[in-house]
């Protein structure tokens, strides 16, 4: 039975099974959990802090520069620090420093000149945390269950998404003033520092002999490590992917209010009940990854994975003429009478679109990491997600503004055709860039 039972949970549980029983990888595990699930929430919370404060426009954008301008002026001197610096004391201490500044955070919510402070410094701890968690993974499992591990770890970022902006914050801000949400963030940055104490593979204290950090210094390293990237055509495009995959959700959110409006007829507050299905596809994109990794060329797998991305892009923008065709078309007699109509036709190919786009941006972001991870030399990879980090913040400012605009102006329909237009425009020029051989001694 004992047998019985262990291929019963191999069978669920696929390629996360052995992963699991790796002591170290489920409390780095868990630590990410607890802490991203607080770092979702406290993100949350300082938009409606914001905008409890002040609904003009340019309250919210004085709170987005809090979380841009760190990036701009941190991110390589934080990527050299991760690389030079024990990881684990790294991420310990940015738990700490987390948790001390949401409790500055409890007397500094009612004042927007004070809350922009608190939330610049807890961006700036960011850009230290980020890039430590992401090049810690090699540290904690072997090389051969990356992909694995990778798909597991989006699961938990999904995961805590999901409890902090959808669970915790929403509920604690709609039923109290927002402080005991704050000592549940407090609590949560907490158990997860206690947690990095017993995960074997982090060392807490430095090597002796390392020379100083200085931000000349800095700048080399960080421009040594972008060089040898820029060098990989391989590990050159799955950055750029990434960044422009992400850049691709940020402007997908901004769009959705006003998509749900103009497209489907639907409050803006309902539109998240209509894409929740789209999470089955995400977490069939988190179970197939590795499937696809071992039948399939890792960079053909990702490069399908974003033209199927842009293309569900597109076709988003095309979701008024898909509606309208199924309607006039009705092949089964469903939209010309009772409960269907040309509202459930559009709802239904946005679910469709929604899906694919699900599936395969899960499959680039977690491709696209384990091509970093394999391709890039552990001593860089610190700088090289910092790199991302900073790219995916700067390069969605535009992206985002851009957007919005033209969908006041020409409507949301033509912009989202634009944006998967203008993501196979940046596929195509950073594979001319990365095929370019960059002379050593550049």
């Amino acid at each position: 039975m004992s047998e019985i039972a262990a291929r019963r949970n191999r069978l669920l549980l696929a390629q996360w099974a052995d992963l699991l029983e790796n002591d170290s990888f489920r409390r780095f595990w868990l630590m990410r959990l607890s802490s991203n699930t607080a770092a979702n929430a406290l993100t949350y919370s300082l938009l409606v802090f914001t905008v409890r404060e002040s609904t003009a426009a340019l309250a919210a954008g004085g709170l987005l520069l809090t979380f841009v301008v760190p990036s701009a002026l941190l991110g390589a001197f934080a990527g050299v620090i991760v690389d030079r610096l024990p990881r684990g004391l790294i991420l310990f201490l940015c738990q700490a420093l987390r948790a001390a500044l949401v409790f500055v955070l409890m007397g500094a919510k009612d004042s927007l000149w004070a809350l922009y402070p608190v939330s610049f410094a807890l961006s700036t701890v960011t850009q230290f945390a980020v890039p430590a968690e992401a090049a810690v993974l090699p540290h904690v499992v072997r090389p051969d269950r990356m992909t694995a591990a990778s798909s597991f770890m989006n699961l938990g970022t999904l995961t805590s998404q999901v409890l902090g902006m959808l669970v915790l914050a929403p509920v604690f801000l709609k039923t109290t003033d927002g402080d005991p949400l704050l000592m549940i963030l407090i609590a949560l940055f907490a158990i997860a520092g206690l947690i990095l104490t017993i995960i074997p593979q982090f060392n807490f204290t430095s090597p002796d002999g390392q020379a100083p950090v200085t931000v000349k210094g800095a700048r080399r390293e960080f421009a040594e490590s972008w060089l040898a990237l820029s060098r990989d055509s391989i590990a050159y495009l799955s950055l750029i992917l990434l960044v422009v995959s992400n850049t691709s959700v940020y402007v997908l959110a901004t769009l959705l209010p006003k998509f749900s409006v103009q497209v489907l007829a639907v409050a803006p507050e309902n539109i998240v009940f209509i894409l929740a299905p789209a999470a089955v596809s995400v977490f069939l994109g988190l179970r197939c990854v590795e499937w696809l990794a071992n039948r399939f060329n890792k960079l053909v797998t990702i490069s399908a994975a974003y033209l199927m991305m842009a293309a569900a892009l597109i076709a988003l923008g095309l979701v008024p003429a898909t509606g309208d065709l199924i309607r006039d078309l009705d092949p089964l007699g469903l939209f010309s009478s009772g409960p269907l109509n040309g509202q459930t036709a559009r709802i239904a190919a946005t679910l469709l679109h929604a899906n694919v786009y699900g599936f395969a941006f899960t499959v680039v972001m977690t491709m696209g990491r384990v091509l970093l991870y394999e391709r890039v030399p552990h001593r860089m990879q610190g700088r090289v997600f910092a790199a991302q980090h900073v790219l995916g913040n700067l390069a969605s400012i535009v992206p985002i503004l851009l957007a919005g605009l033209l969908a006041d102006a020409v409507g949301v329909a033509p912009v989202l055709l634009a944006a998967g237009v203008v993501a196979l425009l940046a596929a195509a020029w950073s594979r001319v860039q990365g095929s370019r051989t960059v002379p050593a001694s550049a």
